[in-house]
């Protein structure tokens, strides 16, 4: 874990400089372990209305004021151009410094890896601050009472600046029950903003603006041949993982492993890489969740280490206090206790960096949804006349849904008469359409309705020339990735004390990635389909042909069994009401589904209220 915290502008007194800088560093290892903190004092640079103080952590982190120019960086970075990597050699903060004076915001085009930047000229009061391409680096921002622009890896760090207002919006609250996350750009604090993806922050003396310096460089081309594409795969695969692993040895490095494709591609690489490695699992005794006969087939094929971690509800009511005080906004996805679980046995065993497979469905179009859509796409295969005239029609008569077929052109039907990308959200729970059962009429007087799926729109559109499915994955690199997957393994394996690394996550395998035509990724609903041919030679038979499945958690199933969970749970959910969110009606029906023996909608929505109400305490409420 690293990250930095600083201000560009604003009055800050000199003598204050120095202990706000590390104060608002001090809150970016809120919950995480000595481990984590990798024993670093922070880097400390600062010149008249501007510093930032790094913290390495586990990763590189600098702070420098050259000749006027205050730059900081952290995380794994790396010049593309030869003459930057030669001044890095001297110090990275430096070299960053000296971009920006020669090239402006567009040294960040050179700039690889996974990284947060900022950089501020003192004499002409301008800057930029900005992350990767993938959002693996977390950079909130926002105003402080005096001008200054206060950026930080954390809304705790940036919170901690003096006169920063950060205040509970009934809109982040509503935003993060749509997505069980607070999506970027918003954060739950109404004043606070947070970088996506391939985004920058411009500063020029009193303003700021976002704009994006990067976008994924989709292919056009439209039809392709596995000959022409396929025999890259591996090497573009191989020379990804050993630039992720630089500077990592052998006995230090260890990888999840789920027993999907990803995670035993990346066990394969490790395993290839290295001679051997270590792999480590999370079981589950319940079937539906268990996937670790696949892990150990995987482990076996590759000759690997296995390791093994079965989490009982007893590990969730332990780390559920953890959690909300790691990390800075509610986070609902309960797959982030089995991901800790994992990284913590693997600290346990010696490792010191983690291997994830993350990012291979998004660039290699993997999740299922992609499949649904092009399924209700089929629909718009039968003529419009014929549609509207004969067929819908038909399907409104009373009965149909009885029949089959008719029943199947009946949600397909309904699925394809809503735009995408608000069709690809309409199966879960429906925070927008039950909004006014859910929250107070104050509340829904300060929430719209729209902002969520407006993020998703503007997401999806964003890519020029794009395909369908070149549009979800692209929504899903920033949505199920840098505001989901990504936050839950990076803060997880801080709170271990481990470092983790993404090797799809490479600039050249997502490059590669983006020119392969659509219809050669996933041809009609084959998921996969490319990615499993061009390594039929490399995975086990059993990986190729399973169903997808992932590190998930019973938690439906044990809240409804566990009596000390379910206590907990609805404790934090009838206490819920005390915010003034949410109506007590709605609340006392989250409360009665955890009792009910049959699944509901609203199960996994007792969780995501149970977060957001610990979350409040370890965050927001005095101490005593």
């Amino acid at each position: 874990m690293a990250g930095f915290g600083g201000w560009f502008g604003g009055h800050m007194p000199e003598e204050a400089q120095r202990p706000t800088a590390l104060h608002m560093a001090e809150q970016l290892f809120r919950g995480v372990s000595a481990h984590g903190r990798g024993g670093h004092d922070p880097h400390l640079a600062g010149a008249p209305e501007a510093a930032v103080a790094v913290v390495p952590g586990l990763v590189l982190g600098e702070a420098v004021n050259h000749d006027g120019i205050v730059a900081a960086i952290y995380g794994r970075p790396r010049w593309e151009r030869e003459a930057l990597a030669a001044r890095a050699r001297r110090g990275f903060a430096h070299s960053v410094a000296e971009a920006w004076r020669e090239h402006g915001a567009e040294f960040l085009d050179q700039l690889k890896g996974w990284f947060a930047v900022a950089v501020y000229d003192t004499t002409s009061r301008s800057g930029v601050v900005a992350i990767d391409r993938s959002g693996i680096a977390s950079l909130c921002y926002g105003r402080a009472s005096d001008g200054a622009f206060v950026f930080g890896a954390t809304t705790d760090a940036v919170r901690a600046y003096p006169g920063v207002h950060a205040t509970i919006a009934p809109q982040g609250v509503f935003n993060y029950l749509f997505s069980f996350v607070v999506p970027s750009p918003t954060t739950i604090f109404g004043e606070l903003r947070k970088l996506r993806p391939g985004e920058m922050v411009e500063i020029r003396e009193d303003a700021a603006a976002a704009r994006f310096y990067w976008e994924m460089p989709y292919t056009t081309q439209r039809t392709g041949a596995m000959a022409d594409f396929g025999p890259a795969l591996l090497p573009t695969l191989e020379a990804g993982f050993r630039r992720t692993v630089e500077g990592a040895s052998a006995d230090e490095v260890g990888a999840f492993l789920s027993g999907g494709l990803d995670s035993s591609t990346v066990a394969g690489l490790m395993a290839n890489h290295y001679g051997d490695g270590r792999t480590f699992t999370i079981a589950f005794k319940e079937p539906k969740y268990d996937e670790s006969r696949y892990a150990r087939i995987a482990a076996e094929h590759f000759g690997t280490v296995y390791h093994e971690y079965v989490p009982t509800p007893e590990d969730v009511l332990d780390l559920m206090p953890q959690l909300a005080d790691a990390y800075d906004e509610p986070y609902g996805n309960t797959s982030a206790v089995p991901a800790y679980c994992c990284a913590r046995m693997a600290r346990e065993h010696g490792v010191s960096v983690m291997l994830a497979g993350d990012g291979g469905d998004e660039i290699f179009a993997g999740n299922e949804r992609y499949a649904m859509m092009q399924r209700i796409e089929r629909y718009a295969l039968i003529p419009r006349p014929l549609r509207k005239i004969l067929l819908e029609p038909l399907l409104k008569l009373p009965g149909v849904g009885k029949l089959p077929v008719l029943s199947r052109a009946a949600r397909w039907s309904r699925r394809y008469a809503i735009p995408m990308p608000e069709r690809i959200y309409s199966y879960g729970f429906a925070a927008a359409k039950r909004a006014p059962d859910i929250f107070t009429s104050d509340a829904m007087a300060a929430i719209d309705l729209d902002q969520p799926t407006a993020i998703l729109r503007e997401t999806y559109e964003r890519p020029r020339d794009a395909d369908m499915l070149q549009r979800m994955m692209h929504l899903d690199l920033k949505a199920t990735l840098a505001d989901n997957d990504l936050r839950k393994v990076n803060r997880m394996c801080a709170l271990a004390g481990v470092e983790v690394r993404y090797p799809f996550l490479d600039d050249g395998v997502m490059a590669y990635a983006a020119t392969i035509p659509s219809k050669l990724l996933l041809p009609g609903t084959r998921l996969r389909k490319f990615f499993k041919d061009a390594t039929r030679d490399f995975l086990p038979r059993e990986i190729l042909v399973k169903q997808k499945h992932g590190f998930g958690l019973p938690f439906e199933v044990w809240v409804k069994q566990h009596r000390g969970l379910q206590d907990m749970v609805r404790d934090l959910v009838t206490a819920a009401a005390g915010r003034g969110f949410f109506n007590r009606a709605f609340l006392d029906s989250v409360v009665a589904s955890t009792a009910r023996p049959e699944r509901t909608a609203l199960d996994s929505v007792a969780w995501d209220i149970a977060m957001l109400e610990m979350w409040m305490r370890a965050h927001m409420d005095p101490k005593a």
